[in-house]
């Protein structure tokens, strides 16, 4: 093994007749490192994608909402709440009211704005209990307070950021909100519109949340909608560990029984989370090609390197060398192209990936769900690209080193 080792260290060193050799060896090097510096790239940008997907649902939707088949909603809510909270790993728990709506803003001239949106009807006290609703508020946490109902004043909502900026709502500013009657029916549709003053905006860096979601508090939703003075449409749960959520939510539909439905936030979005998970799958395949293209550049390589070298395989093999040394020289040739290939590519994607973790780079939140590149690099998947690559040059060299071997000295030393 250490003749092999040495020969092939000397062959690396570049002859003048080897010129072109050397230009083919040099643009070997380079697409195994482009190849392996894109893959690497691409991999941490979908772990970025997956991880911020996980981080904006968890953070802007409870980990389980629970409902029930009724059209009254929760009736008994209070002793509902309790039972879900003696459940372990429950961690926070709060009543919630959705519905879809319009809202609109007037304009000095021209017509209203108008935007179809969703609102919450939420706790104050125990929306942080569930999801970080106060920290994602603007200006400020004191948003929080000012959206609690008083009597004799005019009711609040905190908007979404982007929706906010899409109806040209500020602070202080009156946007109508318009949802169906409760008494509506599909022959007969009538709706209801109501004032609200914008308290402040909500921003959790999620698109699709931002542009649609409008807070209220609680008991103005209640009148609103047609809820009880206690009834709610949701209950909100937030677990310990997020990734047990998926067992508590069958444990709760066991523990509330019949007529309840509890859906963790993985199953609420599966077909977005496997969609995921499939294209990092299709990212590795694809982009790959360009390794394994660039990796097979390397039997041309070793081919032009074995009828170069020719004379001097037939006076090794002449002096005793065993076919096996033969092949060992040129596979170590070709494994030393691929390991500078991938330890550059590897390079450059780490340094790559660092530099979107730290600067980031911004993309159109209205066409991706998230505002800025999301960026996380995982060692072990830099390692699997490179043991990849090194696979994939290992292959590459296997024909040509096999056909050096297998020379017949006394050929090539009678006619060369």
């Amino acid at each position: 093994m250490a003749v092999a080792r040495y020969i092939a260290r000397r062959y690396q060193r570049s002859r003048r007749r080897s010129r072109a050799l050397s230009r083919a060896s040099v643009i070997a090097i380079v697409g195994i490192a482009v190849g392996v510096f894109v893959l690497d790239v691409t991999l941490a940008v979908m772990n970025g994608f997956h991880a911020e997907l996980q981080r904006s649902f968890v953070d802007t939707m409870p980990m389980i909402t629970i409902t029930n088949y009724t059209s009254e909603g929760f009736v008994e809510l209070d002793s509902t709440m309790a039972r879900i909270a003696d459940e372990p790993g429950v961690i926070g728990v709060t009543p919630l009211v959705r519905q879809e709506v319009v809202v609109s803003k007037k304009r000095r001239f021209g017509p209203p704005i108008s935007r179809g949106a969703i609102t919450w009807g939420i706790d104050p006290d125990r929306m942080d209990s569930v999801q970080p609703f106060t920290s994602q508020l603007q200006p400020g946490p004191e948003v929080r307070d000012e959206l609690r109902h008083r009597p004799g004043r005019a009711p609040r909502v905190v908007l979404g950021h982007d929706l906010a900026m899409s109806l040209y709502a500020g602070l202080g500013d009156t946007v109508l909100v318009t949802a169906p009657s409760q008494e509506a029916t599909l022959a007969d549709l009538e709706a209801e519109t109501r004032p609200f003053v914008v308290a402040g905006f909500l921003e959790s860096g999620m698109y699709e949340f931002d542009s649609r979601f409008v807070y209220l508090d609680l008991a103005v939703a209640r009148d609103f909608y047609g809820y009880g003075e206690r009834g709610a449409g949701l209950i909100g749960v937030r677990v310990e560990d997020m990734m047990q959520a998926a067992a508590i939510a069958d444990s709760l539909e066991t523990r509330l029984g019949s007529g309840h439905r509890a859906i963790d936030w993985m199953s609420l979005n599966s077909t977005i989370f496997r969609w995921v998970r499939l294209e990092k799958v299709l990212m590795f395949l694809l982009v790959g090609l360009i390794i394994m293209v660039a990796a097979f550049n390397i039997v041309g390589i070793l081919t032009m390197m074995v009828g170069e070298r020719g004379r001097e395989v037939g006076i090794l093999l002449a002096m005793g060398a065993s076919p096996g040394q033969i092949q060992r020289i040129f596979v170590l040739n070709g494994l030393w192209l691929g390991f500078w290939g991938t330890a550059i590519g590897s390079l450059l994607g780490w340094l790559a990936s660092l530099y979107l973790v730290h600067f980031g780079i911004q993309i159109p939140g209205d066409v991706y769900f998230v505002d800025r590149m999301p960026c996380i690099p995982v060692w072990t998947d830099f390692v699997a690209v490179a043991v990849a690559a090194m696979a994939l040059t290992l292959v590459s060299t296997l024909v040509p080193s096999r056909e050096a071997s297998r020379l017949d000295p006394m050929e090539i030393i009678r006619y060369t």
